[in-house]
């Protein structure tokens, strides 16, 4: 009787896991058409569990539109060798990625007397083009479309 009831409970017990871990990495609630967005690094905030940089984009003239790009965690992009000095404030880069079906707007406050508090459109990142050209796979939810069509990686088939 108590190994049924120790088995149900561990059974139980990674189906709860398993259903919080979809629902954040789930690319159901995300659109399926990637959205271009260039512009200047607002801010890079190294946020658990994944970076987000502030985009303003300015190519509507006379007006800014902020857009908060989720990327890897921190420690992904240590793994990555990527050196995040390359998103300093006022670099231009260029990112492809999907928005939430559902209009989001992730907003960062900070506690520090006097900062600024920055807010803008999710945008779930696939790809990051850097100021120089450089194409870096930025987030992976297995879409692909920001990428050539050849584009293969571990969650290919």
């Amino acid at each position: 009787m108590r190994t049924n009831i120790a088995i149900c409970a561990t059974g139980l017990t990674a189906l709860v896991c398993a259903g919080s871990l979809r629902a954040h990495h789930s690319g159901y609630m995300y659109e399926t058409t990637p959205i271009w967005v260039r512009g200047a690094v607002a801010r890079f905030e190294r946020t658990g569990p994944h970076t987000i940089t502030t985009l303003e984009d300015r190519s509507v003239p006379g007006q800014v539109r902020r857009w908060a790009v989720e990327g890897p965690p921190i420690r992904q992009i240590g793994r990555m060798g990527f050196a995040t000095d390359a998103l300093k404030p006022g670099t231009v880069i260029e990112v492809c990625g999907y928005a939430p079906k559902e209009n989001t707007v992730w907003q960062i406050a900070s506690t520090a007397p006097g900062a600024v508090s920055m807010a803008g459109r999710l945008l779930d990142v696939e790809m990051l083009v850097l100021a120089d050209g450089k194409e870096q796979s930025w987030g992976d939810y297995g879409v692909h479309k920001c990428f050539s069509p050849g584009y293969r990686d571990v969650h290919s088939r």
